[in-house]
């Protein structure tokens, strides 16, 4: 089986922003542009594997609310990256 490679390869637009603070809930981070494709996504698969873990904490321990904020910035790092190379892969229109 050969493995499909896009002509130029995929890789992070550097576009979506994350970490929204403030009253005018400014970005604080944004995703590096120039990530591969296949790297950018196993990153985003760690990040959310760590926030399943810490939420399941979270839900299953008396003391758990100790966990939900990692869990939830762990997320939205994932989602981040996740959406930026969504922008990548969806033609201009």
């Amino acid at each position: 089986m050969t493995k499909v490679v896009p002509d130029p390869p995929l890789t992070t637009l550097g576009v979506v922003t994350f970490g929204d603070y403030g009253e005018n809930e400014k970005p604080l981070f944004r995703v590096n542009a120039g990530m591969p494709l296949n790297e950018a996504l196993e990153h985003a698969s760690t990040l959310l594997y760590y926030a399943k873990k810490l939420s399941m904490e979270a839900a299953m321990d008396v003391r758990g609310e100790q966990y939900a904020w990692a869990a939830h910035y762990l997320c939205e790092m994932g989602k981040a990256v996740v959406d930026d190379l969504t922008q990548a892969m969806t033609p201009s229109r």
